[in-house]
Parts: structure tokens; sequence; C-alpha cells
């Protein structure tokens, strides 16, 4: 099958296909990893990114085509227009190389292409867009752009949500006039780092990954608990990756504000494979406490690594990743000292550490592999024949 792939998506996953180093796209690593699977379960695949060039870049390799049109860089221009450059150049690029279908990721710009390729346009969603815009605060931008979701949804030839909240997200809020399948993320499991068993220590070491200081991933409250579980575990440390959590960043600007930043160390932006390494060599328990989430990779890629997890009971589609907190403990976020008794017994539990290591480790194996994912979107996309 041709796929053709629209969205958001890391092109270093493909660069040794490739044979050249690809330019800087609008990116996030997974749909990278997915593609890539595609093409190694004999797929020929065409994608169709945005990215920082002047002109269309074009680059063929074997059954691999990459096409890379310019993106503007200013937020404004998008509240102008509805991203319509952006998205009338995927489209010529879709017309003069087209695929059997396109799977378009994210319910926006990239989808709108899609639906007017004239190919069929497999919309997958990820995230839940007026929830989350809700979620954000009062952004024009982000209300503008995610409304875009709703022309999308209803344009689009077949829709499928990472997870059972999202679909539902789809058909309730969104009125989406098709059915709604439900496809995970999936977490490639080979070669993933792989955390030592977990053992007694009387200095444990949790870690946050969250990208964006602000009220949706909610890093107030992880910095909150943290302070509180450090008056009871006196040697323990917090590492924080992601946007806006370096150490000239927004996150330790608050914190020492707040002086909360005693045992913390701010990462910051981390590459993908040196995150995993990371929280496999470092991390006694991921503290995510986020307020919404569809199908967190960071939740997925720390279960697989063997890293108990903890996170919000009510966070989205964060209840069914951990089965129900069958594969993780679920709190109530917006209460640090709730998230900080989690934390504690964390730390002192090497049993729960264990069971939740080895239950989180079984779930992504049994329903997340990224191999079977990838298989069940080609055979979702042959409904279209």
């Amino acid at each position: 099958m041709h796929i053709g792939f629209t969205g958001p998506i890391s092109l270093a996953p493909l660069a040794d296909r490739l044979g050249c180093r690809p330019p800087t796209t609008y990116a996030v690593p997974y749909t990278g990893l997915l593609a890539g699977t595609w093409l190694d379960q004999g797929h020929r695949v065409t994608v169709y990114a945005l990215g920082a060039v002047e002109r269309p870049w074009v680059r063929t390799s074997g059954p691999l085509t990459v096409v890379v049109v310019p993106m503007r860089a200013h937020a404004r221009h998008y509240l102008r227009d509805f991203f319509r450059v952006e998205r009338e150049a995927l489209v010529r690029e879709m017309h003069a190389r087209p695929a059997d279908v396109i799977s378009a990721h994210w319910t926006y710009e990239f989808a709108l292409a899609a639906a007017r390729s004239g190919m069929p346009a497999f919309v997958t969603a990820h995230d839940a867009p007026l929830r989350c815009a809700w979620e954000e605060g009062l952004s024009p931008y982000r209300w503008l752009r995610n409304t875009l979701a709703v022309p999308a949804v209803h344009r689009a030839t077949a829709l499928s949500g990472v997870s059972p909240y999202t679909a539902r997200h789809l058909r309730r809020v969104l009125r989406a006039p098709v059915p709604v399948r439900v496809i995970p993320n999936g977490v490639r499991l080979a070669g993933m780092p792989s955390a030592p068993p977990p053992a007694a220590t009387a200095a444990p070491v949790f870690a946050t990954v969250l990208n964006g200081w602000g009220p949706l991933k909610n890093g107030q409250a992880a910095l909150r608990a943290f302070g509180l579980t450090r008056s009871r575990l006196p040697a323990a440390r917090l590492l924080m990756f992601g946007e806006g959590f370096q150490p000239d960043g927004t996150a330790a600007a608050w914190a020492a504000g707040q002086g909360l930043t005693e045992g913390v160390e701010f990462v910051g932006p981390t590459g993908h494979g040196e995150l995993l390494e990371r929280l496999a060599a470092e991390a006694t328990a991921l503290v995510h406490p986020s307020r919404l989430e569809a199908c967190p990779m960071i939740l997925l890629e720390a279960m697989a690594v063997g890293v108990p997890v903890l996170a919000g009971r009510r966070s989205g589609a964060v209840p069914w990743v951990l089965d129900e907190g069958r594969a993780g403990v679920l709190v109530d976020i917006d209460s640090p000292r709730e998230i900080a008794d989690a934390m504690v017994e964390l730390g002192r539990s090497t049993a729960l550490r264990t069971r939740l290591a080895a239950a989180g480790r079984s779930r992504v194996h049994r329903h997340f592999d990224l191999d079977t994912v990838a298989d069940t979107y080609t055979r979702w996309f042959r409904t279209a024949a």
C-alpha cells in the first residue's frame, strides 16, 4: 500500500533511510517512528510535512518520499488566515505526489489539507480539541486553531482517536458524522532502554516530562508536591524535563520565587533517546500532573522502560492507559498533598514499585506495541479500497 502521511513529524527516525540530513520540521517524535514502521512492514510512504524551508524540499529514497513545505514563523499569520498558505502548499504537494490514502494526524491544518486532497482522508485525533482549548486558558490563538477541528472532523473520510476518551470527544462534542475507531499510540519496543529492578532507597529520584509551563501541564502542582515530599524524604530529588523547564526557564524562576528549588534539577528540553536513557538509569518514578491527556507517549514509554508512573485520575485518557490504576498510581492532580503522599509511598515501597513496573511493562507489550498499531492502521486504510 502507498500511504501518504501528513502531520507534525520528526524526520530524525527517517534520516538514515533518506541518506541525508533533513530540514527541521514542525515535529513530534512518535509519528516519525510510525512512518518508519510502515516502511519496515513493506509499505510505500510519502510524508507531507511543514518545516523551516524557503521552498518545497523533496527527497526520495526507495519506498520513502519526504516533502517539506514552508511554514511561516509567527502565530499572527495563522490567526489571520487559519493556516491557509500552509494548507494550500500541502494540497499542491499531495496532488503532485498522490498516495492511495492520506493518514492525517491531529485534527487541524494537516487534516483539512488531507480532506481537500481528493484522496481518502483518514484523520487521527491525538487530542480532544475543544477541551484542550479550555484547559489552555483564554488564548485566542489556541481557541481559533482548535476550532479548525470542527470542519476537519466533518470533512474526513474516516476518523480515529488515540483513546476511548478522544473518540467520545469527537462523537459527543464535535458531532462526528462517521464512526470513530480507537487506534492508540504505540511504542517501538525494540531497542528501548530498561530500568534496573526497583531497589530500596533513601534518596528516590522523581521525574517529570512536561512540555510547556501553564495550566494544562500543571507543573506548579508537581513542584508544590515535591516540596511536601522533601519534608518527609529529605534526600529525594526531582528531575524536570521539557520546554519551559530549563535552568533559566519560566518554571525555575517561579520555583525560586516560591522557595521550591531545593533538590530540583531543571533539565529542560532533551533529545528523545537521551530522555529515555536518563529515565531508565535515574528515575524512581515518573510524576505526570497534566490535567488532560489523550494517549500520552511519555506514560507509555516510562511504562515500557519499567519506571512506575503517577498521574491524574481525571486527566482524560490517563486512567485507561494505566488500566484504572492497576498499572500506575492515580491521584487528584489538583491536590499537591495527595500527589506528595503518593510520591512518598512510591519512594518508600520497593514492593509497590516492583508491582507497578511489571504491570506497566505488561500493559504496553499487550496493548501499545507499535508494530501492532501500525498494522491496525493499514487494515483500517483498506476499508476505503
